[in-house]
């Protein structure tokens, strides 16, 4: 069992996106590539559930069609879920604060940021790599 951890942060700007990062304590597969190198956990959920390079903007900011998340506000429960690998992607407790709340009724969608990091902090890292990823989903906030 893969237990999975969410952190919700908001972008800056007048018209703010809600965000959720994700991650794992556990970042590898257990399988590598035929040069060695560890395969990320998240690997195949990635191109199954249609996720594009964080710097790649055009790519992740049309809504994904096939993802659906809810957030419900009295006991800050976080639901997510995509096509293939990622049906169920995610379900608990948010953390998130009113701002965040407020961005993502206003918003009506979330950017979820998945990179083979254990802490949200070092996501930029993983970008500058080309191994930051994004997706923009439907978000219904009840």
């Amino acid at each position: 069992m893969i237990t999975m951890y969410a952190w919700p942060s908001t972008a800056d700007g007048p018209d703010a996106l809600p965000m959720v990062h994700f991650t794992t304590d556990e970042q590898t597969s257990g399988e590598v590539t035929p040069d060695g190198t560890p395969v990320w956990m998240f690997d195949g959920a990635i191109r199954d559930g249609g996720w594009a390079e964080f710097a790649d903007f055009e790519a992740w900011s049309t809504p994904a069609t096939d993802w659906q998340a809810f957030y419900r506000r009295e006991d800050d429960l976080l639901a997510v879920t995509g096509p293939g690998s990622c049906e169920g992607w995610y379900q608990g407790k948010l953390g998130a604060d009113k701002e965040w709340v407020a961005a993502a009724a206003d918003q009506r969608s979330v950017v979820l940021l998945a990179a083979p990091v254990q802490h949200p902090s070092l996501y930029g890292y993983a970008v500058e790599a080309g191994a930051g990823f994004a997706l923009l989903v439907p978000l219904a906030v009840i």
